[in-house]
């Protein structure tokens, strides 16, 4: 192995610990000591969990040892986002008007992942009541962007923690929650791979919600290997005995038609030349054998459009949940964020209905066009990300970076669409590009089989 542990794969550590190479408490310690040095102010992770990581550890040594191990990333440290509740431990929603919540037991996805012997090192930051596309949270502080060591940039939101956990060699993958982009943006502006799974994949009890008709968990990684492996984990198809990754093969560019909406609002008013950085990529998979189409997908200019005149109905989900907890203590909150929230009271039920029954339809339409052309592509992102210092105290230009950054991503969301970025190299600023592509809902393995090949053709 002749990168250092930090910059492995989680797959990688996890052979390592299975041939004898890595030991497990080792790993472990060399992952906290790393935080204590890299996050001294606690703005990656808001509460680390070193005697549950440390215990942890030392049952997958046993295991490694007697040959027992419970999966491939048995032993390997990862982080959680600070909505997935852990025994014991506050879990906050990345607010100060929750920091008394202590939550009683594992949430599924970490039960889960401890039961396949994934090492919990603790809890990420994030925007508060994940409800930012670019994770900014000024009540408990925000993490920079990994790719920028001369201008504090936004990491990407809402699962800002997660993202730089990783981008920064702090965990060797993160768990992080997608409504409408939390995994994916960050993952693009970090240079990740973000895998955003089907709505109602992955269950979520025990996870702080935002909208319980749109949220989603997913893990955001170094490569797609790794995301395949921590789905499998989350999905619970990990039992004892179980020694290799998931399948990411059956996927060849011969095979894989894309379309590319070129004329659409996906493709429009793209800033920084992500533009051009995505479609060398995809002239470079074209080359290989993929068929990249230039087509419509008028189904995401009518959401976009339905979503602006009837407003996002997850707001209301929002407020209906959080509206106690935050009229408490509204000084407690971001006023951008309080904002968001509070607009959730003025959808009326009529509003909210008449949008759902929208959306349901182009969901319908925009599945069968991918069934009939192929998945769709798209960057992941429209921007650059920018200085977090322009933001935090302009809330016009908050606004407007906000909504610029949320429009690819939260599309496929409100469409029911899974999706996943993956970085394709580097825009004006010399920051991360991803490139997103979407498939039909359920479609899950399918589109993390069409990354691998991606991925693997954009490598050579």
């Amino acid at each position: 192995m002749g990168r250092e542990w930090h910059d492995e794969t989680a797959l990688g550590l996890g052979a390592g610990i299975a041939t004898g190479t890595i030991d497990p408490v080792e790993l472990t310690e060399h992952f906290l000591a790393r935080i204590a040095t890299h996050d001294p102010k606690h703005l990656t992770y808001l509460r680390t969990t070193p005697a549950r990581a440390r215990a942890e550890a030392l049952a997958a040594r046993k295991r490694a040892k007697e040959k027992l191990r419970l999966s491939p990333l048995d032993g390997v440290p990862i982080s959680w986002k600070d909505l997935f509740d852990t025994a014991g431990d506050i879990t906050a929603h990345g607010s100060l008007t929750l920091q008394e919540r202590v939550a009683p037991k594992d949430a599924m996805l970490v039960s889960r992942a401890t039961r396949a012997g994934l090492i919990c090192l603790g809890k990420t930051n994030q925007t508060e009541f994940a409800f930012s596309i670019l994770g900014i949270n000024p009540m408990l502080g925000t993490p920079a962007n990994a790719c920028d060591d001369k201008i504090a940039r936004v990491p990407g939101g809402s699962s800002s923690g997660a993202a730089i956990s990783v981008a920064r060699g702090l965990a060797a993958g993160a768990i992080g929650s997608d409504t409408g982009g939390s995994v994916r943006a960050p993952s693009a502006w970090n240079g990740l791979v973000g895998f955003k799974t089907t709505f109602g994949r992955l269950p979520l009890e025990g996870a702080l919600p935002l909208s319980p008709s749109m949220d989603s968990a997913g893990p955001m990684t170094r490569d797609v290997a790794d995301a395949a492996a921590l789905f499998a984990i989350l999905d619970g198809r990990f039992g004892v005995g179980s020694a290799q990754p998931p399948d990411l093969g059956g996927a060849t560019l011969g095979e894989m038609a894309l379309l590319k909406p070129a004329r659409g609002i996906l493709w429009s008013a793209l800033e920084d030349g992500i533009g051009e950085v995505v479609d060398t990529a995809l002239a470079k998979l074209a080359k290989a054998g993929a068929t990249v189409k230039d087509g419509e997908a008028p189904e995401f200019d009518a959401a976009h459009d339905a979503i602006v005149q009837y407003g996002p109905y997850h707001s209301a989900e929002a407020y209906a949940i959080w509206k106690d907890v935050i009229e408490a203590r509204p000084n407690l909150v971001f006023p951008p964020i309080l904002e968001r929230l509070r607009f959730g009271a003025t959808l009326n039920a009529v509003t909210v209905q008449t949008l759902r029954e929208i959306l349901a339809g182009l969901s319908a339409r925009i599945a069968g066009r991918i069934r009939a052309e192929g998945a769709i592509v798209a960057p992941t992102m429209a921007l650059s990300p920018p200085p977090i210092a322009a933001l935090e105290t302009d809330m016009e230009a908050y606004s407007r970076a906000n909504l610029k950054g949320l429009r690819n991503t939260r599309l496929g969301s409100f469409l029911g669409l899974c999706a996943i970025s993956v970085p394709v190299g580097t825009d004006r600023n010399g920051l991360p590009v991803g490139l997103m592509v979407m498939a039909a809902p359920g479609a899950d393995e399918r589109l993390l089989r069409m990354a691998k090949a991606i991925e693997t053709t954009l490598a050579t």
